[in-house]
């Protein structure tokens, strides 16, 4: 899709939304380990999906006077509860990681998610592999091994396993989210509600299955309504819109900066200290999918189509 980013309305421009998006972000981590010490995964999942259908669906009656239910095709309806499926996925499995690693680990490694939104645009947006993507791609993979290794090759020493692969898992699950829901044509308002409502049923059943209800305090409740607004009210909001108007890979590009606003809440909230180690996995990490852009706009220059 070719855009003319200067023509487009604030509302619609990247360069506006994912800016927003990226400092509403850089907060989730710090924040969803603070709750994590009062709350386990699946209660806060149940509260920040819950509070999110509670907003979406007045939203909705407001703006449809009662008329919510949508007419979409089984095909369309799939689409929609799949990227469900992997909304829930991602917060889930990272939620678990948080619960395990530190969070500037887990945040640099779920931050890899930019890498499978190139990989699975190859399949299912059609996009063609060139030698960039792959240089991108063997720097976030080589960024993930000095992180979770902490540089020690001849020992894997990893912080915790099980946590680093729940974090590098959660990546995975946001990087087809993002394809699929790219794909999808319908109302960006009604859709999001089919997202939250089947994340949140997914939600009850695990709190269900392996956790039980727990009443929020005050201090709590102020948490996860945060996760939920910047997550899911106003992260979805300008994350789809942002989708609409763009390419997958130019939004790929955009979300490597991420770790910078994280990495700063990290510390601000949560004392944690950055080791040089994790610095120059950051960096790899980070110029990986940028290094894929400045091929596409060589080839561009060129005329090789890409």
């Amino acid at each position: 899709m070719k855009v003319d980013h200067k023509r487009l309305h604030v509302t619609q421009n990247p360069f506006v939304l994912m800016p927003l998006l990226l400092l509403i972000w850089g907060s989730v981590a710090a924040v969803s380990k603070l709750v994590l010490n009062q709350l386990d995964s699946y209660q806060v999942l149940f509260y920040m999906y819950g509070i999110g259908v509670v907003i979406f669906a007045v939203i909705i009656l407001i703006k449809t006077r009662g008329t919510i239910f949508p007419t979409w095709t089984l095909s369309e309806w799939m689409l929609v509860l799949a990227c469900g499926v992997f909304t829930f996925l991602y917060d889930f499995l990272y939620l678990k990681s948080l619960e395990l690693i530190p969070a500037v680990e887990a945040s640099m490694l779920n931050y890899l998610f930019p890498i499978f939104i190139v990989i699975f645009a190859i399949p299912i947006h059609k996009e063609k592999l060139n030698c960039y993507k792959i240089l991108s791609m063997i720097m976030g993979l080589l960024g993930t091994i000095l992180l979770i290794t902490k540089g020690n090759f001849t020992n894997f020493s990893f912080t915790n396993l099980e946590g680093d692969l729940l974090a590098i898992s959660a990546a995975v699950s946001w990087g087809l989210f993002t394809n699929l829901v790219k794909k999808n044509k319908k109302d960006m308002l009604m859709s999001t509600f089919v997202i939250t409502l089947v994340a949140w049923l997914l939600a009850i059943v695990g709190m269900l299955v392996y956790s039980q209800g727990k009443l929020l305090q005050m201090v709590d409740f102020y948490g996860v309504l945060w996760l939920c607004l910047s997550n899911i009210v106003f992260g979805f909001f300008l994350y789809f819109r942002a989708l609409k108007y763009s390419s997958a890979s130019l939004i790929a590009s955009f979300t490597f900066f991420a770790p910078f606003v994280t990495l700063v809440f990290i510390m601000l909230l949560l004392g944690e200290r950055l080791t040089w180690m994790d610095g120059l996995s950051a960096i790899l990490i980070l110029f990986s999918v940028p290094v894929q852009r400045v091929g596409e706009v060589i080839h561009r220059r060129k005329g090789i189509v890409i």
